[in-house]
């Protein structure tokens, strides 16, 4: 497909539908996933990977970001990060010695480089990138309620008597 990303049909709907475009009444809503959504399924055998799966799962489940569906890509994005992170550390140093003797970039910097691209790509599909945030709108206070809402006057009961 090519061109921009189709807007999501929720989204038309709220804006109106300014396209003045067929809309697909049919579109699928996969379930929102439970909270044993945030431990790692057990085919994310990397340790690296598991630990990311538990530090954004949790995240992109309160904050409503994630459907079931979205499982196959929050997977992908891990054990790309996990390959980055495993790159990293064997990156150095950037130049090596090739058998014939010749300086040669070390080949651990294009799985690094790969790994990086492919979590760039990931990212945004997940909403984990400012811009990408900035397009995602919630409706109501999340499920930790108002932040601001412990500096709320308490009311004032309508039968107090003043002197």
């Amino acid at each position: 497909m090519r061109g921009r990303k189709p807007k999501p049909t929720a989204l038309k709907l709220r804006d109106g539908n300014p396209g003045r475009r067929p809309l697909n009444v049919r579109e699928p809503e996969p379930p929102a996933p439970d909270n044993d959504f945030d431990e790692p399924p057990p085919e994310l055998t990397d340790p690296r990977a598991a630990a990311e799966w538990r530090r954004l799962a949790p995240m992109l489940r309160r904050c409503r970001q994630v459907t079931e569906a979205d499982r196959a890509a929050l997977f992908a994005l891990c054990v790309e990060w996990a390959r980055y992170l495993e790159a990293r550390e064997f990156a150095q140093p950037r130049v090596i010695a090739s058998p014939s003797g010749y300086a040669m970039p070390n080949p651990w910097l294009g799985i690094q480089n790969r790994a990086l691209a492919a979590c760039l790509k990931l990212w945004p599909e997940l909403g984990l990138t400012p811009s990408s945030r900035s397009r995602v709108q919630t409706e109501g206070p999340g499920p930790a309620g108002d932040a601001f809402s412990e500096f709320d006057a308490p009311p004032v009961p309508s039968t107090v008597q003043r002197h």
